[in-house]
Order: structure tokens, then sequence, then C-alpha cells
């Protein structure tokens, strides 16, 4: 591209030093100037602007300075501002974009720095809870009715702030994983995935069950891993926001667009501004002083997130007071 500017420009530059006419040549230069953006030199679109400008003047003065010696001054002097208003925009634009890829380093390293820090920091609080959580359910069993109230609170904020780690921790790590499609038994990973939030439902007399469907569970290909968190995650939601004595329930079923997994709950709802703004991270409908419900407003937003990584939908549909149901809707070989 920059060898048909450079011959057109000197073939420009050539009828201008044998033809005498008034006409504008420094125009057919510009495009000499606009080269610069090829060059790593930041002096490029000066030196191109110099070396455009002298062809002007050589032109202006050969073969013979033209009668017309007033337009003909003009046209160079436009032609001229034309060229060293070009180079200044190029040298901007270089700037800039400069800028912007220090910006973008600087952004990087800080996306790196974070993603160390969370690292050593889910390493530093996940190692003694674990021990805490341990030694925890070594206690329960051995303990007396006045002292299984307490232990059952250490086990409680210790599996909540468990939970709400790892999500913190995966939905800052989603963009660096390769989730891998495989066949999976979709009945295994339902009732693995419900088991975390069985010991909370039993707590608050929550009835939570996985219903079969009829005729076996559907074959299904997806990750587990990302199968697995969402339906634990949107269970997880169900058992927290419901009321003790109500229900949650996990099915699945064919649609046209594929599979739906449905976490259904008879809990709280709802409103539709507050759906509207559901998955955004840190997002808490029942938020402020009043807040009735713990957790960090990570759970959803690391299941859209991995719905949209596996080339699901996540749909939710509450009404207040009602209850709600989660559907993600999986395509075929998902």
């Amino acid at each position: 591209m920059r060898l048909w500017v450079y011959f057109v420009c000197g073939g420009a530059f050539l009828a201008d030093v044998t033809s005498e006419t008034d006409l504008a040549y420094g125009v057919f230069y510009i495009p000499l100037v606009s080269t610069a953006v090829y060059y790593r030199n930041p002096s490029a679109p000066w030196l191109l602007a110099t070396l455009a400008t002298a062809m002007v003047i050589v032109g202006f003065f050969l073969p013979l300075m033209d009668p017309d010696i007033f337009t003909a001054l003009t046209n160079r002097i436009l032609s001229v501002a034309a060229i060293f208003m070009t180079a200044y925009l190029i040298h901007q634009e270089r700037l800039m974009r400069d800028q912007l890829a220090r910006q973008t380093t600087r952004a990087e390293a800080a996306d790196r720095a974070k993603a160390q820090l969370f690292n050593n920091l889910s390493h530093e609080l996940r190692t003694p809870l674990s021990a805490i959580l341990g030694f925890a359910d070594l206690l329960m069993n051995d303990a007396r009715p006045d002292q299984q109230a307490a232990l059952a609170h250490i086990q409680g904020g210790g599996r909540r702030l468990q939970a709400t780690l790892d999500n913190l921790i995966d939905l800052i790590r989603t963009e660096d994983w390769t989730l891998r499609a495989r066949p999976l038994d979709l009945g295994a990973v339902l009732l693995d995935a419900v088991e975390s939030s069985r010991q909370l439902a039993i707590e608050k007399s929550i009835a939570l069950s996985v219903v079969t469907p009829d005729g076996g569970w559907p074959p299904i290909v997806a990750d587990r891993w990302a199968l697995h968190r969402i339906v634990d995650n949107l269970v997880a939601n169900g058992v927290k926001f419901t009321e003790p004595g109500g229900l949650v329930e996990v099915s699945a079923h064919g649609t046209p667009d594929g599979i739906a997994v449905t976490v259904r709950d008879s809990g709280a709802g709802m409103p539709p501004d507050v759906l509207k703004q559901i998955g955004e991270p840190f997002f808490q409908a029942d938020s402020g002083v009043a807040r009735r419900f713990e957790g960090m407003g990570t759970g959803l937003a690391l299941s859209l997130r991995l719905a949209d990584a596996m080339g699901a939908a996540l749909h939710l549909d509450s009404v207040p007071g009602r209850g709600t149901t989660a559907s993600l809707v999986l395509p075929p070989g998902a």
C-alpha cells in the first residue's frame, strides 16, 4: 500500500515540476504524510510533512513561477497547512494510542496482581476454615445438648463463608478457565449439587428434593463442574430465601431449545425492578441495616457467567411472596 502511495505522490510531483498550473498539488502529498502510521519512529509524521512541504515549494518555482502568483501562492500555503494539519492529527493519534497501550499494560498488570492476591487469599482462608469446620464436626459428635447450638452456629457460619469465598474466587477466575463439554449423567450431577445445601434445608425444615422425570433423565452434554456450580448456587439461594417449612424442588425436562434444569422455591420472591439487576456482582436485593439474608451477591453473577460460557441461558421468574423459578436451558450438545 505504501509503495502505491509513494508512486502516486512521485507522479504528482513530476507533473507539478513539468507543467505550469495553479493546481494545489500539495493535496496529492497528504497521503504521503498519512503513511507515517506505518512507522514506529515518533518523528515520522513531521519528517514526511517536511518532505511534502519541500515538494510543494519546489513545484511552486518549477518549471516557471505562475503568472497569477497570488492564486498559486494561496493554493500552496493552503496545501502546506493541510499537510501539517494531517501530520499533527497523526501525531496526536499516536500519542493517544501509546497512552492507551500504557493503560492497557497497567490494567493487565493489575489483573494479574488481583488474581495472585485472590489465589493467596483463597489458600490462606480455606486452610484454617477447613480446620475449623473439621474440628466443629468432630466436636458435634460428642457435644452436650447445650453445646450443640453454638457448634451449629460455627458450622453454619463456616459453610456460608466457604461458599462465599468459593463464589468470589470462581467469579474472578472464570475468564481464565476453559470449559469442556462431555456426556453427563444429569441425575447424578443434580443429586450431588443439592447435597451441599441439604444440612441447611434440614435445619430450616425445608423440603429439598430432586424430581426424577418420567422416562428417566434425558441425555446431556455439558461441562460437569460448571453445571454443578450453577445448580449448587441456585439451590443454595432457594434454601436461603425460603422460610422454614417451605420447599425447594429441582427438576429437568426437554424443551424445543434443549434441556431445561429448573430450581423452584416457595421463598420470598423478587419484584420486577430487582430481577433486572440480579446477576450484577455484589448486588443484594435485601440490603441496608434491615437486611435479613446473608451473602455477597456473587452466586447468581457466577452462575450467569458460567451459563453464558456454556452457550446456555439462565432465566429467572419470580413473584413477590410466591417464590422464584430459575431455569437453566442447555442447548443440545452444549
